[in-house]
């Protein structure tokens, strides 16, 4: 962050299958981690690859199909919600977004809407709880074999907790976490 180095010396090896838990104070460089891993940080110095590939070489689009991310606020694009799960790409269907809302627990909430899937996705719609299990969909629908939790459910009440953690649950078994 300008001058100042948040990480120094870090290493860290997370083989197939595993899942692994960053803990520490509040600045201490946890979700500086989890940027680098998703590629949105470039390291200064050092290399940060997933599956011998560097993190930077991988395309966005192929990104989403090796990477998926819950972060603790949810980042609403315009549109519908399927679009929210989605996020535009055509080669996510329709099928493939239900069964990743489905995986998370969200989707009886969506079909109890005026227009299902194609409503328009607006402030209120959902709970900071069902907000949290589309962005688990969203993590989802491309199936990717790695996932990055930043803080999931820090921002929501504990029964909610309880509900989001199932879907993460869900999400969770067979990947790289």
């Amino acid at each position: 962050y300008g001058e100042r180095h948040v990480l120094k010396d870090f290493s860290m090896t997370v083989k197939q299958g595993e899942q692994v838990t960053l803990v520490g104070r509040t600045g201490a460089g946890k979700s500086t981690v989890f940027k680098l891993l998703l590629g949105l940080y470039q390291p200064e110095a050092g290399t940060v690859t997933i599956g011998g590939v560097k993190v930077g070489d991988i395309t966005d689009r192929e990104r989403r199909t090796c990477i998926g991310c819950v972060e603790q606020h949810f980042s609403r694009v315009p549109g519908t919600v399927l679009e929210q799960i989605t996020l535009g790409d055509p080669q996510i269907t329709g099928e493939m977004a239900k069964d990743a809302a489905a995986l998370a627990g969200i989707d009886a909430a969506i079909r109890a809407l005026p227009e299902g899937y194609d409503t328009v996705c607006t402030e209120g719609l959902f709970s900071q709880g069902e907000w949290q299990l589309l962005s688990i969909a969203r993590a989802a629908v491309a199936d990717p074999p790695v996932m990055i939790l930043d803080e999931a459910t820090s921002s929501i009440d504990t029964h909610t907790e309880a509900i989001v953690q199932a879907g993460m649950d869900a999400l969770m078994t067979g990947r790289t976490v």
